[in-house]
């Protein structure tokens, strides 16, 4: 399938909703069935200096303020913006990104109750009309989200430990997100499983790609 302008493709949710999991699956499936002009990347990250960002921002030791925590995120996402995503979008590669925007306002503004307004002017500044087509956000519970993190083989995070309140917070943020920005995202269902939601975003992804052909 030739794809004649890049498309941009984020996942967003809560920790454990298998967001991750699903764009390497998403990323494998578009290229082997669909294009070899496609590449996965992540937030906060993606780039050399925007991967020491994220070291820092989940190392378990780590606590900041939520101010200095949002530049710091802000200055990651303006390198992998600039670095990363602007060069590939220019080449019409299609993008599969492991978080984006809608975790900057689910954390940060529905969690730590920063200004909307004020991260959507900081963000003005780096987008540059850079936007994801599409967001595929997993939702799930936390008694699922807790379940699926205590099977991971890897070492948890800060984000992994949330407070079921801390959680529910951010889980309700990105509802809420959903219904706001409801032409932008698609709302996947989490408690199912694995291949079925595999199958699901394969297809609504395939639709919205033929539909840009």
């Amino acid at each position: 399938m030739a794809i004649k302008k890049g498309f941009f493709i984020c996942f967003e949710g809560v920790e454990g909703s298998g967001k991750s999991t699903q764009a390497k699956l998403l990323y494998k499936f578009i290229k082997k069935n669909i294009s070899k002009n496609v590449i996965l990347t992540r937030e906060p990250g993606g780039t050399l200096f925007s991967e020491k960002i994220r070291d820092l921002m989940l190392d378990n030791k780590t606590k900041v303020n939520p101010l200095t925590e949002f530049f710091l995120l802000m200055a990651a996402r303006n390198e992998h913006i600039v670095n990363k995503i602007n060069f590939y979008l220019k080449k019409n590669f299609i993008i599969v990104c492991d978080r984006f925007f809608y975790s900057t306002l689910a954390y940060q503004h529905y969690l730590e109750g920063m200004d909307k307004k004020f991260i959507f002017n900081i963000q003005k500044k780096i987008f540059n009309k850079v936007h994801p087509n599409i967001t595929f956000l997993i939702d799930l519970n936390k008694k699922e989200s807790k379940s699926r993190i205590k099977k991971r083989s890897k070492r948890t995070n800060r984000f992994d430990r949330l407070s079921n309140y801390h959680f529910n917070k951010i889980r309700n943020g990105f509802l809420k997100i959903s219904k706001i920005y409801k032409n932008k995202i698609i709302l996947i269902n989490g408690s199912k499983s694995m291949y079925e939601i595999k199958n699901e975003i394969n297809n609504k992804t395939l639709k919205l790609l033929n539909a840009k052909r």
